[in-house]
């Protein structure tokens, strides 16, 4: 993280977690350098998964980092919801998200966790 990005993380620290995560949705819409200071500050589960429903929505991301951040912020469940709830992903696309997640599933908290993720994960596999 360089000095800039290590700036505002300060500067959100400062912040509510409401308006911190305003602040990165206005600033960072798409993601991006966003999942970076995420890791690096605290927010509310309300918030978080409001940035999830924007950050995740889309295409698959080509690096597992942002889908690690929320699974660690929001559990692996929610995380699964947030993304069933998402537009529908073509094949290949499908293919990369299930690749991302396959590796989660080893930290599920139980076995209910495990089902409904194996599940996703397997439908996506299947598309």
């Amino acid at each position: 993280m360089d000095e800039i990005m290590r700036g505002h993380a300060a500067e959100l620290r400062e912040m509510s977690s409401a308006r911190a995560a305003d602040w990165l949705l206005q600033r960072y819409p798409r993601g991006g350098e966003a999942i970076i200071l995420l890791e690096h500050i605290s927010l509310r589960k309300g918030d978080y998964r409001r940035l999830a429903e924007q950050y995740l929505a889309g295409p698959s991301h080509a690096h597992d980092r942002a889908y690690r951040l929320f699974r660690d912020r929001l559990g692996l469940t929610r995380l699964i919801r947030i993304l069933g709830e998402t537009q529908g992903r073509d094949s290949r696309d499908a293919d990369l998200l299930a690749y991302h997640l396959r590796p989660m599933l080893r930290g599920a908290k139980d076995a209910k966790e495990l089902r409904e993720a194996t599940a996703f994960v397997d439908a996506l596999a299947a598309s």
